[in-house]
């Protein structure tokens, strides 16, 4: 069929009308057009003889009205009106044939010059009207094989027109012959009866002819002998009789024979033809029969293997560690494995329908049910974590996800795992919870005391209230630690946070920081008396005795009290609160100390001194001063003591008393140390052979493993003899590196350089650890001096001292004198050395140091 078709669709029926079958309807309007041009030229009222290839003029009307149905066969209503005209016009025509009466059909078109009688249209045209009419006007109401069935029998007629005129038996156009079709006309009706079949080649004989299966390709082969052997058979018949050869009964017994054989041959073609097809059809059947008990062998087999499967699967889910439930496509519970019903308390009947939700968790319940629906309403993934409330009121986290079971229906069901995730909870509650408490005490740690912290600033700077903070250091601590063990130091922590919480307010945080540290945030505080208040109530409550077993520990605190109206940041504020801290511990510990602007202002003098002090070695500011160290059995210079002067550019010198200190917390003493060390070695070298250099040594660099190295690179470089040079050590540092440093003092014991203790008698150190070291110098701290003339308590100490370092062999230093009662008070005792402001000030160079004596 070709492309362009139009199609309708009339009860069920659809009607369609090809490009192809709109030209064919042109070419007969055309056509029968011309006819009709042609009769209005003719006029046979003056005699003229009617030319054998026009057509009627009633022939023309019923055509071209064909033609018109044929062209609008896709609108039934005209279609089948137009078919109605043709059948009328073709059934008229008919009854006057039969009648012999002129009904007036063939005076339909006015104007024509027809004469006295009007030609007729022959019985074979007016037959082929009719039947193609009758085409038209069923094709709606008695189907497409009806119509189809019109077609071919106006072909078939057509045929007989064109075999008669072919025999020569009649002309295709004898006015003298009623059943003779003009020449037009038979090429009109055979091309709108074509027309007709070709629209439904899907039926008849077309349909066979356009098959591409066995039945079209047999008809294709026989057809053109089907057509053509009769023809041919048929006018060699007649072209022999009229030769003479036979007469006519015997020309019709070998038309006859002739035909049967034919039909026979055909018959036989066929039949051998549709035998090889039999014998396909037979081998195809038996390798379907092989392929259906191949195919049936192997759907038993896999369905064995399904069930041995589904088996398997079956136990799986009724022994699977978590819960498993399948849902129909509405949503309602159809059956359950047996872990869902220990995990949940209910059973497969209880679960049916909606009862699954039964135990959900009241708090959760209305979300839960909510998703389920929704995922059952619109096909959504279902993942969600609830609680289920079991019989015995426990209550079980779950995690739920679900899974559509489809087919090529679609959704039939769901498929519900549930795991208990109970302990993960508990898990991941306790690791939150680490993560924001201290272990060991269970208080808010850092992390939480600073939320807590920004929380409490927020509202304060809003309701214009104050917010406290008290920095918390346990006094002796570490004494516990050292005498009673870790252990105990941990219950003293537990304990004295129970007191902490039992002092302070329902509305503060105790939390812990540190190792001894605690912070109370205190929110919501008129006036620092407040938080002074509670620091006092937290200093009474931990000094109580704790009882560890069968010992007793005592501990107090250090406190410092930082106050805020929301200006500052939570950073900030426990910095302050910090340094407060640290400010009671340097006045005497055991008290409380509250962050002010004078602490402020010693923290920025103390971080600005820091700073200039990392910077103070690489630029030469720091300077080496000297004072004589005094013989006072024999007056003169025995030796001079190197002290560290920081000479900032912007200020002028500073003392050793405002910058030492912090060099030795930040580390900074050890350059500082190495460059006063080097400084006086070389400023020693112009002394006399008898006269040394003392220098004072911090205890971080006696420590390091290289001051060994430090020292003996000084001596090569500048020259000066080991026994020139002494270095001091205050008792207190000595106890502190006495283990540590054993190696350092036989190094320098080894080089010949002399070792003194500095402020002896301000420490604890013991005759054994004296002997152990093998010091040579004491040098008594000033302390002992300055009443020494007033104080007889003094005077023994100092005697005892004497007496101390002679039985050891030592020679002592007295420092601080500065008067002559106290000079001769000292002679008298047998002290060897001194030194003050009764001989001379530090002196920033050496040898004025030494003659200002």
């Amino acid at each position: 069929m070709s492309t362009g078709t139009n199609a309708r669709q009339l009860g069920g029926a659809v009607v369609r009308v090809s490009r192809d079958s709109r030209v064919v309807s042109a070419l007969v309007a055309l056509v029968t057009l011309f006819s009709l041009v042609r009769w209005y030229m003719l006029d046979l009222s003056t005699g003229a003889a009617l030319p054998h290839d026009v057509m009627k003029p009633t022939t023309i009307v019923g055509l071209l009205v064909l033609a018109v149905a044929l062209a609008l066969a896709d609108r039934p209503a005209v279609a089948t009106a137009l078919g109605a005209v043709a059948t009328v016009i073709g059934g008229l025509t008919l009854a006057e044939y039969v009648s012999g009466v002129g009904l007036g059909v063939d005076v339909l078109l006015p104007g024509l010059r027809l004469g006295g009688s009007p030609p007729r249209m022959a019985i074979g045209t007016a037959l082929s009207l009719v039947l193609l009419g009758l085409a038209f006007c069923l094709r709606g109401v008695a189907g497409a094989a009806v119509t189809a069935g019109f077609a071919v029998l106006t072909l078939l007629l057509v045929l007989l027109t064109i075999l008669s005129a072919a025999y020569g038996v009649s002309a295709v156009s004898d006015p003298g012959r009623p059943l003779n079709i003009s020449t037009l006309a038979v090429l009109c009706v055979g091309a709108i009866a074509a027309a007709i079949l070709y629209e439904r080649p899907d039926i008849g004989l077309v349909g066979l002819v356009r098959d591409r299966r066995s039945a079209g390709r047999l008809l294709r082969s026989g057809l053109p002998i089907i057509i053509l052997g009769p023809f041919f058979l048929g006018w060699l018949r007649l072209w022999a009789q009229r030769e003479g050869w036979f007469d006519a009964e015997l020309g019709n017994a070998l038309l006859v024979s002739s035909t049967i054989g034919l039909v026979l041959g055909v018959a036989w073609i066929a039949a051998g033809r549709l035998r090889a097809l039999d014998i396909q059809r037979d081998g195809a059947f038996d390798a379907l029969a092989v392929a259906n008990a191949t195919l049936e062998s192997a759907v038993h087999d896999r369905t064995r293997e399904l069930a041995r499967t589904a088996e398997r699967l079956h136990a799986l889910i009724r022994i699977a560690p978590v819960g498993i439930v399948q849902f129909d496509a509405g949503g309602g519970v159809v059956t359950t494995n047996e872990q869902w019903m220990r995990m949940t308390g209910l059973s497969v009947e209880a679960s049916r329908g909606d009862g699954w939700g039964r135990n959900i968790h009241a708090d959760d319940a209305e979300r839960v049910i909510d998703a389920w629906r929704t995922t059952v309403a619109s096909g959504a993934a279902f993942e969600s974590t609830f609680r289920f409330q079991t019989l015995t009121g426990e209550a079980k986290w779950v995690q739920a996800s679900a899974t559509r079971i489809l087919d090529t229906t679609g959704v039939t069901g769901y498929l519900l795992s549930v795991t208990d995730v109970t302990a993960v909870r508990a898990a991941e509650a306790r690791v939150e919870h680490l993560a924001f408490h201290d272990p060991l005490t269970d208080l808010p740690n850092r992390l939480l005391l600073l939320d807590r912290l920004d929380q409490a600033l927020l509202f304060a700077a809003r309701a214009h209230r104050g917010v406290g903070l008290l920095f918390i250091d346990l006094d002796r601590f570490k004494v516990v630690n050292d005498s009673l063990g870790h252990h105990a130091g941990d219950a003293v922590l537990a304990q004295i946070a129970v007191r902490l919480r039992a002092a302070v307010r329902a509305s503060d945080t105790v939390a812990r920081i540190g190792g001894d540290e605690f912070v109370v945030l205190c929110p919501d505080i008129g006036t620092g008396a407040e938080a002074r208040r509670i620091a006092k109530a937290v200093q009474a409550a931990v000094s109580l005795p704790i009882e560890i077993g069968d010992q007793t520990a005592m501990v107090d605190t250090s406190i410092g009290i930082a106050v805020s109206t929301g200006t500052e940041d939570a950073e900030t504020l426990l910095r302050q609160a910090d340094q407060a801290m640290y400010l009671a511990k340097d006045q005497g510990r055991a008290r409380y100390e509250v962050f002010n602007d004078d602490l402020r202002g010693r923290i920025r003098r103390r971080v600005d001194t820091e700073i200039g002090l990392r910077t103070a070695v690489g630029r030469s500011e720091i300077e080496t001063w000297y004072q004589p160290i005094v013989d006072l059995q024999n007056p003169r210079v025995a030796a001079a003591e190197a002290l560290a002067r920081w000479r900032r550019p912007e200020i002028g010198i500073v003392a050793p008393g405002d910058f030492i200190a912090i060099a030795e917390e930040t580390g900074l003493i050890r350059d500082i140390g190495r460059a006063v060390l080097r400084q006086a070695c070389s400023a020693a070298t112009s002394l006399d052979a008898d006269q040394a250099v003392s220098v004072n040594v911090s205890a971080r660099q006696f420590v390091r493993s290289d001051f060994g190295t430090v020292v003996r690179r000084a001596l090569l470089e500048t020259g000066l003899a080991p026994g020139q040079l002494w270095l001091e050590l205050t008792e207190s540092a000595v106890i502190d590196v006495m283990d540590s440093a054993t190696r350092t003092f036989d190094e320098l014991r080894d080089l010949g350089v002399r070792l003194a203790i500095d402020d002896f008698g301000t420490g604890y150190s013991s005759f054994a650890q004296l002997r152990s070291l093998e010091v040579d110098l004491l040098k008594i701290d000033m302390t002992f001096i300055d009443n020494l003339v007033s104080s007889d308590r003094d005077q023994a100490i100092v005697r005892g001292i004497l007496h101390l370092a002679d039985s050891l062999g030592l020679d002592v230093v007295a420092e601080g004198i500065e008067t002559s009662e106290q000079l001769e008070l000292l002679r008298d005792m047998g002290c060897r050395y001194g030194q003050g402001y009764l001989f001379a000030r530090p002196q920033p160079d050496i040898s004025v140091a030494v003659l200002v004596h």
